[in-house]
């Protein structure tokens, strides 16, 4: 019995030590994460996307909401933010109303499009039901998203007047928002995504 007792005794201190290992190694790779993502903690910037400082593709699209083409000709002249979104993504829908808090506090400065990728009556539906005020263009073949090289939903990229990218990355919150009109510096750490598909609508 003392045997048993003591055979027991040493395998749960086995795996104490083992769950130790494993939590500290959690908490280096939480570290890690935040030297990555830097002074930056809202946007998560990323390796994914258009190159920063390159022209941004072309595109020639129907906005859903306003019944009106819209090109990128169109948003040069002030900044641009562009948010690559799904009306099925979870985070996506979170994100609605901090893009209406956005798109007031930023009226007649930025330029704030939305892409849907879903059908022009689901981007439709989705942006009424959200009370939106924006652009909003439906790419339910991928065609653009491709195009922008967009990893993941909800992403955005921050076009210059010249349509010359300046900023790109994950969007969940207000803040990440603001974080987008802000310069970069060519040295700021940036996130790799890790084999994430992009949402489906």
């Amino acid at each position: 019995m003392n045997g048993l007792w003591l055979a027991s005794y040493v395998a749960l201190w086995i795996v104490v030590a083992i769950l130790s290992v494993i939590v500290l190694g959690l908490v280096r790779q939480l570290g890690l994460i935040h030297l990555r993502l830097g002074p930056e903690q809202n946007l998560w910037t990323t390796r994914e996307g258009l190159e920063i400082g390159s022209a941004a593709p072309g595109f020639r699209a129907m906005d859903v909401l306003h019944g009106e083409e819209l090109t990128l000709q169109n948003l040069k002249g002030k900044p641009s933010v562009l948010v690559f979104l799904s009306p099925t993504c979870g985070p996506c829908v979170e994100l609605m109303p901090h893009i209406r808090d956005f798109q007031k506090s930023k009226s007649g400065r930025v330029s704030l499009v939305l892409l849907s990728q879903a059908s022009p009556q689901s981007s439709r539906e989705f942006a009424i039901t959200h009370q939106l005020n924006v652009p909003v263009i439906s790419d339910a073949d991928g065609e653009i998203f491709k195009t922008y090289q967009a990893p993941a939903t909800p992403f955005a990229y921050r076009l210059d007047k010249e349509g010359v990218v300046r900023r790109r990355g994950v969007v969940n919150t207000f803040e990440a928002l603001e974080a987008l009109l802000d310069d970069a510096s060519s040295s700021e750490p940036m996130i790799q995504l890790p084999n994430l598909e992009k949402e489906r609508g």
